[in-house]
């Protein structure tokens, strides 16, 4: 990978800040960035005869995208980019150890190039898929062109948000658009609460009635569980090495691995819906076959998404294949996450040592710390990735607005913007606890 170096420092990037950047600046940064998204999701690159498919409603939801606009692939560049690295390097493909900066900083800049390949394969497969209809060759080369440089230019701009603003802007995109098709859903003039005051006035049955709000009830159910499951946490006393009676406690989250399961296999999943629709239009169904663009058999029909307790009721075994395959990529995904982004119990050992701190009652070691965390960190990490994706995939099946990945995203990455939030503000007040936090 190091050959690729001379290639990597000609890519251009968002210069790191010079100096700190301030509470509001990064509000600023982070508002502007989510103005040019929403404008970028506004500027039509070519829908004149367009009949998309309906397979592209899924991507949409989870890669923040909008068929037909600049940011028609959104985000599914990156997050593909990123599972292929982690695959190669969690697999020992790539041998290389992120411990180390120059190898970390090596692996950012290869996901980037793999990013912005993806976005011209992507694009590519896209307008190979039918989603625009039937183009001449000069038109589909010129769509491909600008849905791959409206997808370069989301890289960037989540560059500018992990810089600048605050979070990422993969977890801002995605926010935004779920917010989005949420709100419209629940009180748009076709939305679950005008029909069901709508039924309610006109006298239908009760479970017409509850058909019509149980898209919003599921959300909210699902907006419940996950705020009670982000403030679960295990907590491990740490006493200082040199001073005596300092004490503390070292907080590990039941939602370890955050959101980024669900990303990586709703992404995938997504990925093989695209792959078997263009590859049944080749004429090589060896993903499935596709009517109305949408899998009826095969991988792709399985790995797709059941909407609503009508789908699930229609066909059990789709849901319970779908439900099983969503549970078992988010622990494979939580775990070389884990391994590859120094969240391991030896990397977090190191970090706890260098700051002078250990197990209250065992000596200043560690190995020590390294052997308590083993007993909490790996059992976290398949339990909460496991959850995330059972709680996901039971979204769907409920229904909920903006899709059951999609809600479960948005939570996560919203409560989690708002700890940042809270930080960040604290840090400003207070620069000696930012001094400590930046330890």
């Amino acid at each position: 990978m190091k050959k690729l170096v001379p290639i990597l420092e000609k890519i251009p990037e968002v210069e790191l800040p010079v100096k700190e950047v301030t509470f509001k600046e990064k509000l600023k940064w982070t508002g502007l960035v989510l103005v040019l998204y929403f404008i970028m999701g506004s500027i039509d690159i070519y829908t004149a005869g367009a009949q998309i498919p309906a397979i592209f409603e899924f991507w949409q939801t989870v890669t923040a995208s909008k068929i037909g606009t600049l940011i028609t692939l959104g985000i599914g560049p990156i997050v593909t980019a990123g599972i292929i690295m982690q695959l190669l390097v969690g697999s020992g493909i790539i041998q290389m150890d992120l411990s180390i900066p120059e190898n970390r900083a090596l692996f950012q800049g290869c996901q980037k190039l793999l990013s912005i390949i993806m976005c011209f394969v992507e694009a590519v497969l896209f307008v190979g898929a039918g989603a625009f209809g039937m183009l001449s060759p000069m038109l589909a080369l010129l769509v491909i062109i600008r849905i791959a440089l409206g997808s370069i230019i989301l890289i960037y701009l989540d560059e500018i948000v992990s810089k600048y603003g605050i979070g990422s802007g993969i977890g801002l995109f995605i926010a935004a658009g779920v917010s989005q098709t949420i709100f419209v859903g629940a009180f748009g003039t076709e939305g679950c609460v005008w029909n069901f005051f709508k039924l309610l006035l006109e006298g239908a049955d009760i479970w017409s009635i509850f058909s019509s709000i149980a898209p919003l009830i599921g959300t909210i159910i699902v907006f419940l569980m996950v705020v009670y499951a982000e403030c679960m946490r295990v907590e491990i006393p740490l006493a200082h090495g040199r001073i005596r009676g300092a004490v503390g406690k070292y907080p590990i989250k039941f939602v370890y691995v955050s959101n980024i399961p669900v990303i990586l296999a709703a992404a995938l999943f997504a990925n093989i819906q695209l792959w078997g629709l263009a590859l049944y239009k080749l004429g090589i169904p060896i993903l499935g076959h596709h009517e109305g663009g949408r899998a009826v058999d095969g991988i792709a029909y399985y790995l797709s998404t059941p909407y609503g307790l009508s789908s699930v009721i229609s066909d059990p075994l789709h849901a319970i294949v779908y439900m099983i395959a969503m549970i078992i990529f988010c622990i494979i995904f939580g775990i070389f996450w884990v391994e590859t982004t120094g969240l391991d119990p030896k990397s977090m050992a190191k970090r706890i040592g260098s700051l002078g701190m250990a197990i209250k009652g065992f000596r200043k070691s560690e190995k020590a710390i390294e052997q308590r965390l083993r007993r909490y960190i790996p059992p976290l990490t398949v339990m909460s990735s496991a959850f995330v994706g059972f709680l996901a995939a039971l979204a769907d099946f409920i229904g909920a607005l903006g899709g059951g990945t999609g809600v479960l995203l948005t939570v996560s990455i919203v409560y989690r913007m708002y700890e940042q939030l809270l930080r960040d503000k604290v840090t400003e007040l207070h620069p000696a606890i930012a001094k400590l936090l930046n330890k």
